[in-house]
């Protein structure tokens, strides 16, 4: 049994829809809660469309994606597993059963978490290492071919888990919250999102201190597909909010320039 929290703050309408289906026709669905960050009458009427989802106005406003999220938490009814999911997301059942047999298998995993894929079927590599500075250049302001000429892909490259076989279990400390299913009493214990975090890498703070507590798992066999907009990297301001929550994960867990198993695979 599950259950799962979306957070949308004017969201695509099409996209939502397609996620509260995926979750209303897996089985073992329970009941759903979207908290509205903004203020969307299209939502709230999209919403009463699917009778194991319950519409929610965020009272603290647009407080963030943590807050969202663990304000649905507080208001459902008790389930072994928890989702939180991004409104731009679909799958076919079979998806949460893989995630979920994975839970069953293992009383030390405690999160688990899908492959991702581009709509056209393209892989996305969001499974992922450690931020690190030079990585993070590399990726949101740089070409690739920039990148190579100051030797920073090797960077973007090792983050992305580029050199694991996506086809396989992996062990990222950096999961992604398009989708992340959760132990009801391992959500509790870690008090769900640090909501200090006003939007990214809440993700990656959530997947460093579920692995304190047991193991976190991405399962290739659960495909998912994501609708994925990146708008960090064509918004500048979404861009400050990245790196407002980068200072916030670094000051947290650890500022690191340079990934130091790189330089032992290097050197």
């Amino acid at each position: 049994m599950w259950t799962a929290a979306i957070v949308i703050y004017d969201p695509r309408l099409p996209a939502l829809e397609a996620a509260l289906a995926s979750c209303e026709h897996s089985g073992d669905f329970v009941q759903g809660i979207v908290v509205d960050n903004g203020n969307s009458d299209q939502a709230k009427a999209l919403v009463a469309r699917f009778p194991k989802f319950r519409y929610e106005l965020n009272p603290n406003g647009n407080a963030g994606f943590g807050n969202g999220q663990n304000l649905a938490f507080s208001l459902l009814p008790e389930a072994e597993f928890h989702a939180a999911i991004n409104p731009d997301i679909r799958f076919e059942p079979d998806a949460i059963q893989h995630l979920i047999r994975t839970l069953q298998k293992d009383r030390e995993t405690v999160l688990v978490a899908p492959a991702l894929f581009h709509p056209n079927g393209e892989r996305q590599l969001l499974c992922k290492r450690y931020p690190t500075i030079r990585a993070l250049i590399a990726r949101r302001f740089l070409s690739r071919s920039l990148a190579d000429w100051f030797n920073l892909n090797v960077d973007a490259d090792y983050f992305e888990m580029r050199d694991e076989d996506y086809e396989k279990f992996l062990e990222p400390e950096f999961m992604s919250g398009a989708l992340m299913f959760f132990r009801r009493d391992a959500f509790v214990r870690l008090r769900g999102f640090d909501e200090r975090f006003f939007l990214y890498f809440e993700d990656c703070d959530i997947t460093l201190r579920a692995r304190d507590i047991g193991r976190a798992l991405y399962v290739p066999q659960a495909r998912v597909t994501h609708d994925w907009a990146r708008g960090s990297h064509r918004s500048w301001k979404l861009t400050w909010v990245t790196i407002v929550s980068l200072v916030k994960l670094f000051n947290k867990h650890g500022w690191r320039w340079r990934d130091p198993r790189i330089v032992e695979k290097l050197f």
